[in-house]
């Protein structure tokens, strides 16, 4: 068993995902020795990659284009300046070589379009023919940003954070702009299942428990990548969970989830939150706590009851003020009598989802514990825990089947019940405690006339 977080990371990065699918043809990289740069003689950074080469190419091509914004073409500049492989930069791409672009989605903050790019990212750079090889035909997604032509430098600096990650998130290949809103687009991997949710609705019938703690591990081990960059999500929810299939899936939007021409803080220095209420930390939510990486943790815990259950925290009620107060006195969505899971999830799910952020588990510790257990299930361990509890779960299951056909998950989703990010302010909320803390154990009935609540929301929600 694994008990340091060095063994797991390796094991994420073994099955992480690239842009390309491998065949039997695809060789085998020495990612320890990339080799010598046939021009300059330096040692590559990168497999027929050289930072010292590529990056001048690159900075004598500044003067060749502009997005006709400073701070943006400042963000390009500075990526490709240090540009260490072909996944750690973007491009400013026209408009004009997006072919087939089709409207999929509209997100809190922005549009999201599918197109294909015709001559895809640059793969290399061709010595013998002096110029950028490119990958080719490549599907992506646009994801369009409302109010962008005024976009801050603040939030470009979040685009610079998702680019230390690049390599573990749905990367950022470039920016472009709309020729008719002038709105900015950044120019995405695209995932053809779309976001977790949409994956589950359809899919959750047919995922076996080795599927579900997969995702689980795939999705914490992005989160270690960003939390070793130092960096917090703040937006850590299933919609911003891409998924390609039962085994594969991306973390998106790090830090990208707000207005494109928001600073981020209020006219009284108070700090804007962003987001959806059923996943966001409840320090935060009552301002009792700025976001931190245990906020993360704290939205996890939601991805996994989703993942777990196949059904949305809170899905059957409103998402307002109400909802707010709840959550800060402790209530949590409950698993349905008629779906059994293992106790031992059950319980990183409960210590996830803990009022006091330092009760929380951190990612390092999530990921050793699915990397276990994803091991104990893979070799038929049998005398272990985990294995024991996902037979009897199994067994009661059957017994107890879930009323679902053609593999879907079937719940109605609240009018109200808002999964998209959005601006909240709510005021007065009461600190935030757990529901074993409460006097009145029934947290169902708490309603507002118990604390005085004012609302804002400080953006208009489509």
């Amino acid at each position: 068993m694994a008990n340091n977080l060095n063994e797991v990371v390796n094991e994420i990065n073994e099955i992480s995902i690239s842009d390309e699918p491998d065949t039997e043809e695809t060789p085998k990289v020495d990612y320890e020795d990339y080799g010598i740069c046939e021009e300059c003689g330096n040692e590559n950074t990168d497999e027929c990659w050289c930072l010292q080469c590529n990056s001048q190419r690159f900075q004598q091509n500044f003067g060749n284009w502009t997005s006709e914004n400073k701070d943006v073409d400042a963000i390009i500049q500075e990526s490709q300046t240090n540009c260490i492989s072909s996944d750690s930069f973007i491009e400013w791409i026209p408009y004009s070589p997006f072919e087939d672009i089709k409207f999929i989605d509209k997100g809190g903050f922005g549009k999201i379009y599918s197109a294909t790019w015709k001559e895809g990212p640059i793969l290399k750079w061709d010595v013998r023919q002096k110029k950028w090889e490119r990958i080719g035909e490549k599907d992506v997604a646009l994801k369009s940003l409302n109010n962008s032509q005024n976009i801050t430098p603040e939030f470009l600096n979040e685009l610079k954070n998702h680019l230390k990650c690049n390599e573990t998130l749905v990367p950022c290949l470039g920016i472009t702009q709309d020729p008719e809103t002038k709105d900015y687009m950044f120019v995405m991997g695209f995932m053809e299942c779309g976001n977790l949710r949409n994956f589950l609705k359809s899919n959750f019938s047919k995922l076996s428990w080795l599927d579900k703690l997969n995702n689980l591990f795939i999705i914490t081990g992005g989160l270690v990548n960003i939390h070793y960059e130092n960096l917090i999500h703040r937006d850590f929810h299933i919609g911003n969970i891409l998924s390609i299939d039962n085994g594969q899936c991306l973390i998106t939007d790090l830090g990208l989830s707000k207005p494109a021409d928001e600073t981020g803080i209020f006219k009284d220095s108070e700090q804007k939150i962003f987001g959806v209420i059923p996943y966001i930390d409840p320090e935060v939510l009552s301002g009792d706590a700025n976001y931190s990486k245990a906020s993360d943790i704290y939205g996890f815990a939601m991805i996994m009851f989703e993942i777990l259950t196949g059904i949305p925290p809170f899905y059957d009620i409103p998402h307002d003020k109400d909802l707010a107060l709840k959550i800060c006195n402790g209530y949590r969505p409950e698993i349905p009598s008629n779906i059994f899971i293992p106790q031992l999830l059950v319980d990183i799910i409960e210590r996830c989802w803990d009022a006091k952020s330092e009760q929380r588990l951190t990612v390092d510790e999530l990921a050793v514990y699915f990397y276990n257990y994803l091991t104990n299930i893979k070799d038929e361990v049998k005398e272990s825990e985990i294995y024991k509890q996902i037979e009897e779960c199994n067994r009661l299951n059957l017994t107890n089947p879930v009323d679902n056909t053609n593999s879907s998950t079937s719940y109605e989703i609240h009018p109200s019940a808002i999964y998209t990010s959005r601006g909240l302010n709510f005021k007065n909320l009461p600190k935030p405690k757990n529901l074993n803390e409460n006097d009145d154990k029934n947290t169902n009935e708490l309603i507002t006339k118990d604390c005085l609540i004012t609302e804002e929301l400080i953006v208009e929600i489509p």
